[in-house]
């Protein structure tokens, strides 16, 4: 059997993380499987996993759905070989194609993923659409959405706190907290994702060059982006250098993969 990526496990936290945590009435720190980093995460499991499922429901109800063989195919073959490998086969997984142009690709709290058919436009071969759903799935298993919501709700509370004290400064508070706390956190949590994504999908047997050769097909298609400061994901030419720099950890993964065909 493959090795599994830890599971997300309660690690003690830092000191500051715990107090905020204490303050706010809730505590749960966390290790981002893979990576290691610690997380601070005020939303319950179950909570955030309902809303989750409550949210994919909704976008299944105002989407139309694929049952194009082309398409649904390989993301279940895919979405199950990235599962069996990720330390949390048991959430209650599913894949699901919508008919979207849009070349994206989303996962929700409890293992709820959503491909979108435009995406096989950027992704051209499975290899390249098992880097998009792994990254996916990095994001569900490391609590992304939870640990988000956690910290914009600890930053409200330093803006309420401080806006009470200086009224007029409400506006630049809100301001200086999104270029510098909520938008360099949503592009950690992508580039995080990128790595635990690359680690899965060399584990399941998917080879990790193809998530260069992703990247370089997105920077490709162009589009119009703004400033990675101003961006919540980092710009592809970033995630290029991030991912080669992991790379040989990622290729002994795949080397060993028992999935890995030839």
């Amino acid at each position: 059997m493959p090795t599994p990526t830890p599971p997300h496990r309660l690690v003690p936290c830092a000191p500051l993380a715990a107090v905020l945590a204490l303050a706010a009435g809730l505590t749960a720190c966390a290790e981002a499987p893979v990576t290691g980093r610690q997380q601070l995460i005020l939303l319950p499991e179950g909570q955030a996993n309902q809303m989750g499922l409550e949210a994919y429901q909704q976008i299944k109800a105002e989407t139309p759905t694929s049952s194009d063989p082309q398409y649904t195919g390989p993301v279940q073959e895919i979405g199950q070989r990235i599962v069996a490998v990720s330390g949390q086969p048991d959430l209650a997984w599913e894949f699901t194609v919508f008919e979207n142009d849009e070349p994206n690709a989303f996962a929700l709290p409890g293992g709820k993923v959503g491909v979108n058919t435009g995406l096989f436009k950027v992704a051209k071969t499975k290899d390249q659409l098992a880097a998009v759903m792994a990254h996916e799935v990095g994001h569900a298993i490391a609590r992304h959405s939870a640990e988000r919501v956690s910290r914009q709700v600890l930053v409200q509370a330093g803006q309420q706190a401080v806006g009470a004290q200086y009224p007029g400064m409400a506006e630049v508070l809100a301001q200086a907290s999104t270029l510098g706390l909520i938008l360099p956190f949503t592009r950690q949590q992508e580039s995080e994702a990128d790595h635990i994504g690359l680690m899965m999908m060399a584990r399941a047997g998917y080879d990790p060059r193809a998530a260069i050769d992703l990247w370089r097909n997105f920077e490709a298609a162009g589009g119009q982006r703004p400033p990675e400061f101003l961006s919540t994901h980092p710009a592809p030419g970033s995630r290029i250098d991030s991912l080669n720099a992991i790379m040989p950890e990622a290729l002994a993964e795949y080397e060993r993969s028992p999935y890995r065909q030839g």
